[in-house]
């Protein structure tokens, strides 16, 4: 299941944290997208979280942290997230939403909307070749 920190100001997300412990759910791993932006600003503008780890460690969460953009690092993580026993995991995954594309890396307003024709390209030339080939073969 994947969460921006933006949507943890929901209730309802601590009401289904808190059930996945009662009910020992240890074949679920939360992962938590820690941006710090969400629609409406700065997540700790909007709603101060503080320590996400910690709030999950005191819902009976086994936290793991990671770089979500260190593909190592993101893999030995989830390996290590998918041997919780007893209990889910929740991974705290640090990013920088628009990573690598100079115009989008950490601005809000990339958040909800798609770039035109000409940002895609540009972006999908900043990225280098991975990027390049998902420009090649089209947008979804």
């Amino acid at each position: 299941t994947l969460l921006g920190d933006g949507e943890l100001n929901e209730g309802a997300v601590w009401e289904g944290a808190m059930a996945a412990a009662k009910f020992g759910l240890d074949n679920l791993t939360a992962i938590v997208d820690r941006n710090g932006l969400q629609n409406d600003g700065l997540c700790d503008d909007v709603m101060p979280m503080d320590s996400i780890p910690d709030k999950f460690r005191a819902f009976g969460w086994e936290v793991l942290e990671m770089d979500g953009h260190d593909m190592r690092n993101v893999l030995a993580v989830l390996k290590a997230a998918s041997m919780a026993r007893g209990r889910p995991a929740c991974v705290v995954a640090r990013t920088v939403k628009g990573k690598g594309v100079s115009f989008m890396e950490g601005v809000r307003d990339w958040h909800g909307k798609a770039p035109s024709d000409e940002q895609f390209e540009k972006a999908a030339a900043e990225l280098g070749p991975a990027g390049a080939a998902s420009a090649a073969g089209g947008r979804i």
